[in-house]
């Protein structure tokens, strides 16, 4: 409570650390949405044509409530998608307050955990531009994997200004980051490499669970449910831990500038001894984000009421990075201190021993 208490009272006493989340949720509401419905659509009509040319008609009809519900949700997902979200799209990114489906670390409980079991109830969507024209359509699967890739790069440039903004807006010692433009292009380069790393580790855990749905759909069986639920539990309690033991990675990047492997090893030694106060504070960020997420969408719902949320969305997201950052510096400021006690024991201890 202390940190996010200092976090909600420094980002108070200073909104230009809000630019960031503020220019990305304008962008996304002024700028037309890239769209990629045309292109899924044509994917399920030669994906449709494929499975009736492979099976028999009668495999076929068995599986007409499969491919029923592989193309209303495809669809629908399609229809929701926007390439521009990608901006975003950065482990370390604020979340948005416009983004589809945006997993950051303040946000990543409901989005990663809860919301594959279908447990996150999806808010209200701000209402678009009044000048806002006709989605821009993206037919080539080229084209759509090239901007999704600059647009995603971008995020982690947009995510490393955001972090070192609000670092140095810290009294010392947790900022200590360094301000010079070489040392920023190093961490963006070390950041993007650790969101690659972090996503590909997440695909992975995620495989066993699309195994389980497939089979669900396939057989629709009492066993298939059950396997589901066994191989779904397991696989969201694994992420968990994995996500929580990485959770300080980056503030041993951005504070320390520390190789990467060597952030990692010390954010889970952090959370050693603290995972069920750390797993407090990320909840609690994770729960004031939804709620007030929540309130956007019902503000939102006029002009005057989106640029509100942008801005009331910027205010908490950068306060609560602020707490994660305060909380992080006592965290280790008392891990160094119980080193340094253990390291203390072992120097009065050797002597006796030489004795």
């Amino acid at each position: 409570m202390d940190a996010i208490t200092t976090g909600l009272t420094v980002a108070g006493r200073r909104p230009w650390l809000w630019l960031v989340p503020v220019g990305v949720d304008l962008l996304l509401w002024l700028v037309p949405r890239f769209s990629i419905a045309g292109l899924v659509a044509r994917f399920l009509r030669g994906w449709e044509m494929l499975v009736r040319a492979a099976y028999t008609p009668g495999q076929v009809e068995a599986m007409s409530d499969m491919l029923r519900l592989v193309n209303e949700g495809m669809t629908m997902l399609a229809a929701q998608v926007n390439l521009l979200d990608l901006l975003a799209g950065s482990w370390f990114s604020p979340p948005s307050a416009f983004a589809a489906g945006q997993a950051t670390r303040l946000n990543f409980i409901s989005e990663l955990i809860l919301a594959p079991v279908g447990l996150f109830p999806q808010p209200l969507k701000l209402v678009a531009a009044p000048w806002q024209i006709t989605p821009i359509e993206v037919r080539s699967l080229l084209t759509a994997m090239l901007l999704a890739i600059a647009a995603w790069l971008v995020a982690q440039v947009l995510a490393v200004i955001w972090l070192r903004t609000a670092a140095a807006a810290l009294p010392r010692p947790v900022g200590q980051e360094g301000g010079s433009v070489r040392q920023g292009i190093h961490q963006v380069i070390q950041l993007t490499g650790f969101c690659v790393f972090l996503g590909m580790m997440l695909f992975a855990l995620r495989l066993p669970m699309g195994a389980a749905v497939a089979l669900l759909l396939l057989s629709g069986s009492a066993l298939a449910g059950l396997v589901f639920a066994v191989v779904g539990g397991i696989t969201l309690w694994v992420m968990l831990w994995l996500l929580l033991s990485l959770y300080f990675t980056g503030e041993g990047l951005l504070f320390e500038r520390q190789p990467v492997w060597r952030s990692m090893l010390q954010g889970a030694a952090l959370m050693r001894g603290n995972a069920m106060a750390t797993l407090g504070l990320v909840a609690l960020v994770n729960l004031l984000l939804v709620g007030f997420r929540a309130v956007w969408g019902l503000i939102g719902q006029t002009p005057v009421g989106v640029v509100i949320a942008i801005l009331g969305n910027a205010y908490l997201a950068t306060a609560m990075l602020l707490a994660i950052f305060t909380y992080y510096g006592g965290l280790r400021e008392r891990w160094l201190a119980a080193q340094q006690k253990i390291l203390a024991t072992q120097q009065q201890a050797t002597p006796k021993e030489e004795q």
